[in-house]
């Protein structure tokens, strides 16, 4: 049984009726409740701050295509910002399309591969976008958290707990790669006493095949963490770019307030970047594709505490339009194309550099 709901799961078309379903479903709940307040604040949108919000959303894929190009030409030099670019946007598509953004990185090593990158090559150039990214944004949604939290938990309280735990979740993964790669006792523990518990309490069944999995896991971490020693310049171009990512994403409500005309002063654009990153951290708990249903409800709930219901409403249908919906649009054009382009043929690829200390230590791994 279970294998057929995951195959289900894996079926585009299924998973575009659930999209499609699930957010029709809160659709009609919000225009029950509040269907002429958001009419009227729909047809009175501003067409210029519309065109703003597209071209936002357009600039972060822009600029995921401009990492993605500074990682590829480490060993790819000829790599260009419009294939990263190309790349990113079948990224967004997958990763809205599939539960959990499970198919984005798989999509992702299939364009590499069209684009002349084999996959020995784009698995590891994954694994660092992987690690900066993830690295970046919990830190960055710690600090939001440790700045706003007194007034955040004033307002939001109910909501807080489920943060806080969508944060840990999103900051345990990454730190317990990290600590795998750089904390050599709990590597053993782990593949040794950690194992033989995960086994006895029936979360492991197959010890040999976990560890090796393990193994596979912590040598294609701990290869990147030594780019990351190796290439500091790089690795704080992609930091400032992720940054610039996430601040552009968590604002985009507040610009949709703009172009709907709701009145938002600029001192509300740091706890709505806040609110939208708390959005984000409930989002890990919703296993559906692109997270549907859940996200808008989250959305309203949370934003009714700084706008009115029906302007919260009307603000979540364009947000969720412009970052959601206008990726799967684009996002499923460029793909079109990519896929029917022939296979660039394998640029030979540079050797990537690694500092002696570097090297040493992924030799003790």
């Amino acid at each position: 049984m279970m294998k057929k709901i995951r195959a289900l799961f894996k079926n585009t078309a299924f998973n575009l009726f659930v999209i499609f379903a699930l957010s029709g479903l809160v659709l009609y709940f919000t225009m029950r409740n509040d269907g002429d307040t958001v009419i009227r604040l729909l047809s009175q949108s501003s067409k210029w701050m519309l065109v703003f919000l597209v071209v936002m959303m357009i600039v972060d894929k822009a600029l995921l295509g401009l990492g993605l190009m500074l990682e590829c030409r480490q060993t790819h030099p000829h790599y260009t910002w419009w294939k990263g670019f190309v790349n990113a946007y079948v990224a967004g598509l997958f990763n809205n399309i599939t539960p959990g953004a499970s198919g984005g990185q798989v999509a992702q090593g299939f364009i590499f591969r069209k684009q002349g990158i084999p996959v020995s090559h784009s698995v590891g150039i994954l694994w660092l976008d992987f690690i900066v990214y993830q690295s970046t944004m919990c830190i960055y949604v710690l600090l939001l958290i440790i700045f706003r939290f007194p007034y955040f938990y004033a307002n939001y309280s109910e909501f807080f707990v489920i943060v806080i735990f969508g944060f840990l979740i999103a900051a345990g993964i990454i730190g317990f790669l990290w600590a795998l790669a750089k904390i050599p006792p709990f590597y053993q523990w782990l593949t040794t006493s950690g194992i033989r518990l995960g086994h006895k309490l029936h979360l492991v069944k197959d010890m040999d095949a976990a560890l090796k999995s393990l193994d596979e896991l912590l040598a294609a971490f701990a290869k990147e963490v030594v780019v990351l020693s190796t290439h500091k310049p790089m690795i704080v171009q992609l930091v400032l770019i992720t940054v610039l990512r996430l601040t552009l994403q968590y604002s985009i409500p507040y610009f949709c307030a703009k172009a709907l005309h709701v009145d938002v002063s600029p001192a509300l654009l740091f706890n709505i970047i806040a609110l939208s990153a708390f959005v984000a951290m409930v989002n890990a708990f919703l296993p559906m594709p692109g997270s549907s249903g859940g996200t808008e409800a989250t959305f309203v709930l949370m934003f009714s505490t700084i706008f009115t219901r029906g302007d919260a409403a009307s603000i979540m249908i364009l947000w969720r339009s412009v970052t959601f919906y206008m990726t799967l649009l684009i996002g499923g054009i460029i793909f079109a194309y990519a896929k029917t382009r022939p296979n660039e043929p394998m640029e030979e690829a540079l050797p990537r550099t690694y500092a002696s200390e570097a090297m040493e230590h992924l030799e003790e791994l």
